[in-house]
């Protein structure tokens, strides 16, 4: 089995460090995926009942409820 090297402890430990360089691509577009709302739906209400039956969800759920009524 290979040991790691010992951890540095010198606060400038990281400077010598070569920066990372990442490729430009100029033409990429980044776009989320696209679902249909209803096929989500869908999703949701399939989960929700196995969500709602894991033991312990009905104290998460009540210890993450807000105890002030407010208005949206």
């Amino acid at each position: 089995m290979k040991k790691c090297p010992p951890h540095s402890t010198a606060p400038d430990a990281l400077h010598d460090v070569p920066a990372l360089e990442f490729p430009v691509a100029p033409d990429f577009g980044s776009h989320p995926p696209r679902v249909d709302p209803q096929i989500m739906l869908q999703r949701i209400a399939e989960n929700m009942p196995w969500r709602n039956n894991r033991p312990g969800e009905s104290q998460r759920r009540a210890a993450e409820k807000i105890p002030v009524e407010f208005v949206l």
